[in-house]
């Protein structure tokens, strides 16, 4: 049954996606009209350098010519997997322009998966990262389509199968030719199959078109132009198999705004400081890390009490509505001085805006980084959407909500509290019809997740519809509220509510490794911590279980006592090495943790 016609909040479109015939006409344009300006930034003998429009265009066209040498057809599919560099940049511009469909895949993936998505997407070709993962990838491919020698070119360099020899391979190609292939498509076309990251299922192929793209790319970024401009630079360190990343790439290549990349998340501080962007784009746990950095500096200083507070006047500062007192701008003007602008020294020192999605942030976050000078927007969005559905505005932040429906879409929440959404953003549809059957309802997209509208028609995320826990009495629990409050103590990484078919609802607290050494010191001097590892270890220290009680007490007293935790473990892993309990963008996978916990139980 649709949502009656007062639950549902929508926003006009900007830009009509009809004035272009597909995607690759957003570059193509700015080419021509701007072909000097500066585009992407990448890193050549230790140092930075900027190629313009027209020299990224150069290097992708002639890619894309080899790509038609090589026999590559309007609609094959051509796999892209490899970390955030820009090959990968110039293998989707490329693959693109030869008219055919990219397949992405996360170079994390083991061998199983991958299999999976190449027969699937019926993957011809393939870009990868390294001349190893190369190897394993022409191998599947050879399974696949019965051929000894796949189309497989590397990244790296290896002399024969690699970019080099791409586009040499395609010296030959005239440009009528290319242009043929690249118009092939129109805005109804399929651009795109994306996996999702499957965070409690297999990866489904989400088949994206060209309108889709189109769409989000000319009002999204005409909705956020003050943040994303041409005279504005961003780093990309997230996966650019995921839809998010990758639409923020093709924004930047629309618009002229540049970018560079970094491969490993970890890396990423230390260049920002050189890099000096205006915009990024972030999950949860990179703030909380940046947060936590700031944090870990000032107890080697022996300041950690003056940071507290400084924390604690930053969120005071960054809360809508709250009364700038006297006392508080006077500890606000000394915190700036103390820490605030070291804190925005280490990400650049011109950063005018943060964004954040791809996972629930908690709203003290957000008022934290307004507080110390940098704008937060909280938006969300799924692979189906095609990257944001919804943000707040540069100009109407709201800390707790994510924001309105981008320009051109609209959402609304059923009578069982699943947020909809439906507009040009919206995908076409999984690649197994099956799935789509369940995946919409009178023309409506059904994200899974749970959701209130606020006045104004804010989005209010309450939790995940597949998340919820259902105990052997029948009790129906949405633990999420529960578990951010767990996930707002220091050392605590996820906290995770499990209680399927058990009497009363458990949890299970997962250490951040990253951070345990130096609060281990502070708090609890004489824990021996153990090493991480890819194995669950359960901690069994009195003084840590102690500490993360209170967080525990604290989130049972704002929840039924039905839905209250009776139980709890404590557990360390290193979630880098843990197989299968991460996804690419850092997302608990709570099916796969549960199974772990199952195993434990058993044991």
């Amino acid at each position: 049954m649709p949502p009656s016609p007062d639950a549902i909040s929508a926003i006009p479109e900007l830009i009509p996606a009809s004035r272009h015939r597909n995607l690759t006409d957003l570059f193509e344009q700015r080419v021509v009209s701007k072909p000097n300006h500066p585009a992407v930034q990448v890193i050549e003998d230790g140092a930075w350098r900027t190629l313009t429009a027209r020299e990224l265009h150069a290097q992708a066209t002639a890619l894309a010519k080899g790509l038609i040498a090589a026999g590559i057809r309007p609609g094959d599919r051509i796999a892209i997997v490899g970390p955030t560099r820009v090959e990968w940049t110039l293998a989707d511009i490329a693959s693109l322009y030869a008219g055919a469909v990219v397949v992405p895949m996360f170079d994390s993936a083991p061998a199983s998966q991958m299999r999976a998505i190449i027969a699937d997407a019926d993957v011809r070709a393939a870009v990868v990262g390294t001349v190893e993962l190369a190897a394993t990838v022409r191998e599947l491919l050879a399974e696949h389509r019965g051929d000894d020698a796949p189309a497989v070119w590397s990244m790296d360099t290896h002399e024969g199968s690699d970019l080099t020899a791409l586009a040499a391979a395609g010296a030959d190609v005239d440009d009528a030719l290319l242009e043929q292939h690249r118009s092939a498509a129109d805005l109804d076309d399929l651009a795109t199959i994306v996996y999702t990251s499957g965070t409690t299922g297999r990866p489904k192929g989400a088949r994206i078109i060209h309108r889709n793209l189109v769409h989000q790319i000319l009002n999204v970024g005409e909705a956020y132009s003050d943040a994303l401009h041409e005279n504005g630079s961003t780093v990309l360190f997230l996966p650019l198999g995921h839809v998010l990343a990758r639409a923020l790439q093709w924004m930047c290549l629309a618009r002229g705004m540049r970018f560079a990349h970094i491969a490993r998340p970890k890396d990423a501080v230390g260049a920002l400081t050189e890099l000096k962007p205006t915009f990024l784009m972030v999950v949860p746990m990179v703030l909380e890390k940046i947060r936590q950095s700031g944090g870990d500096a000032a107890e080697e200083k022996r300041l950690g009490g003056p940071w507290r507070q400084a924390a604690e006047v930053a969120i005071a500062w960054g809360t809508r509505g709250r009364p700038r007192t006297v006392g508080l701008r006077v500890m606000h003007a000394v915190y700036e001085l103390l820490f605030y602008r070291r804190l925005r020294a280490v990400l650049g020192g011109n950063l005018e805006y943060l964004m954040c999605g791809a996972a629930r942030l908690d709203p003290d976050t957000a008022r934290f980084f307004l507080g110390i000078g940098i704008p937060l927007v909280e938006g969300y969005g799924l692979t189906e959407s095609t990257a944001p559905l919804s943000g707040n505005r540069l100009d109407d932040l709201r800390p707790g909500t994510v924001g309105l429906p981008m320009p051109g879409m609209s959402v609304a929440v059923d009578e069982e509290g699943e947020l909809l959404a439906r507009g040009p953003g919206i995908f076409a549809g999984y690649t197994d019809p099956e799935e789509n059957e369940q995946a919409f309802t009178d023309g409506w997209f059904r994200t899974g997740d749970l959701a209130e509208l606020d006045a104004e028609g804010r989005i209010v995320l309450t939790g995940r519809s597949k998340d919820v826990v259902i105990t052997s009495g029948g009790k129906t629990i949405n633990p999420a509220a529960w578990e951010g409050v767990v996930e707002r103590h220091p050392v605590v990484g996820h906290a995770v509510v499990l209680g399927d078919g058990l009497p009363h609802p458990e949890a299970v607290i997962l250490i951040d490794a990253e951070r345990v050494e130096e609060w281990a010191k502070a708090v609890t001097p004489n824990w021996q911590v153990p090493r991480p590892s890819d194995v669950l270890q359960e901690v069994t220290s009195e003084d840590v279980r102690a500490s993360i009680a209170e967080a525990v007490e604290a989130a049972n007293a704002l929840v039924p006592s039905a839905e209250q935790v009776r139980s709890f473990r404590v557990m360390l892993t290193d979630l880098a090495q843990s197989s299968g309990l991460m996804t690419p963008t850092q997302k608990l996978r709570r099916t796969a943790l549960g199974k772990r916990i199952d195993e434990l139980r058993k044991k």
